[in-house]
């Protein structure tokens, strides 16, 4: 038996790749497909002329054999992760807003005693 790229992979990372075959019950193997492509000049190297002498890269692709409820499962599992991904990155940002905001009152007096005053007028308007 042959040791292929997949069998590679698979020493790489066995527990992922083990952990999402046994998960989703898939079956992972070599494909007779490969995704070719050229690699995108840089635009501030392009001189406006194309390039002939580019070399396509080859890359061997795998198949990924799932029953039509797993990969129903995977795809609700990806757009789950995309949802908290997008979550997490406006909570981060809405922290970040935050400290600044915290920052710019701690340097600036008047600021701050401006930032107490609307918070003293927030809770007599919730009254």
């Amino acid at each position: 038996m042959a040791y292929t790229a997949y069998d590679k992979m698979r020493a790489e990372a066995p527990r992922d790749l083990k952990y999402f075959e046994s998960k989703f019950e898939a079956r992972i193997e070599d494909s007779r497909e490969y995704k070719q492509y050229v690699r995108r000049m840089p635009y501030d190297m392009w001189d406006g002329k194309v390039p002939f002498n580019v070399e396509p890269q080859v890359v061997p692709m795998k198949a990924v054999h799932l029953t039509i409820d797993n990969l129903e499962r995977l795809i609700r599992e990806q757009e789950l992760i995309e949802h908290l991904q997008s979550d997490a990155d406006y909570g981060k940002k809405l922290w970040n807003m935050l400290r600044a905001d915290e920052r710019i009152r701690d340097s600036n007096p008047a600021v701050a005693k401006a930032y107490r005053n609307y918070l003293t007028l927030l809770e007599l308007a919730r009254k």
